[in-house]
């Protein structure tokens, strides 16, 4: 009789270990799975990022002065161009629900000048430097079947958003010249340094697709982009997105 109730014991207690076991394993790979999704993210989104473009330049907006024909309040522009693109191995009924673009973060370093403001397509034309176009944390462009800028509507499909960064008031400069070029070489002629209009840019991209189904991703760029002193517009293509994660929300 105490044979038998050793015997059952110690099935209970192989039994249980085997139990041990199975969980520790369970809670192992489900770890494994979670850390590979922390740094991997999404492989394969119904929407994903083709391009983006960061165009940098300056421009002036001129006072009136009698001792000069030119006495302009300069702003350094950059302009952030989006690209999303339909992933074709997703099913052809999915659709953009919305793109917002959040968490617009500018860092500047002791030496940068100006105040930044960040703009949203105008009604007409592409940017106008007026408060009603400012936004402040985020701004949300609505699928819809066709894009249209001024109203931050993108084509359900795939399409464009845009937003920009501007860092107004880093300068004045007068002349009398006949003719000038709105760039940055207005910005080396008022003599300011590289150093005096670098800042760092970040944000988050959330793609909602029409099933309710969100995803996010974080985008950072130092600003301007290029040598704007010198080559008055500079432009940079960004293609490659392996540095960007994004995950489910």
């Amino acid at each position: 009789m105490l044979n038998r109730l050793k015997e059952l014991k110690e099935k209970k207690a192989v039994h249980i270990a085997i139990i041990c076991i199975i969980i520790i394993l369970a809670i192992t790979i489900a770890g494994i799975i979670m850390l590979k999704y922390y740094v991997e993210g999404e492989k394969s989104l119904p929407f994903q990022l083709s391009k983006i473009i960061v165009v940098s330049s300056a421009s002036g907006t001129n006072i009136e002065d009698p001792n000069a024909k030119w006495n302009l309040q300069v702003d350094q522009n950059n302009d952030i161009y989006i690209s999303i693109q339909k992933n074709l191995e997703h099913q052809s009924s999915e659709v953009i629900k919305s793109i917002k673009i959040d968490n617009i973060t500018v860092s500047k370093n002791d030496e940068t000048i100006g105040e930044t403001k960040i703009y949203r397509p105008a009604a007409e034309g592409l940017y106008k430097k007026e408060d009603q176009y400012i936004i402040q944390n985020s701004v949300e462009y609505q699928g819809n079947k066709e894009s249209n800028l001024g109203d931050l509507k993108i084509a359900n499909q795939g399409g464009n958003i845009l937003f920009r960064v501007s860092n107004q008031n880093v300068a004045t400069y007068q002349t009398n010249d006949e003719q000038i070029n709105h760039d940055g070489t207005l910005l080396a002629k008022s003599n300011i340094t590289k150093e005096q209009i670098k800042s760092n840019l970040s944000f988050d991209i959330i793609i909602e697709t029409g099933r309710g189904i969100k995803y996010k991703g974080t985008v950072s760029f130092e600003l301007p982009v290029g040598d704007i002193l010198t080559e008055g517009t500079s432009t940079i293509e960004k293609t490659d997105f392996s540095d960007i994660i994004f995950k489910r929300i």
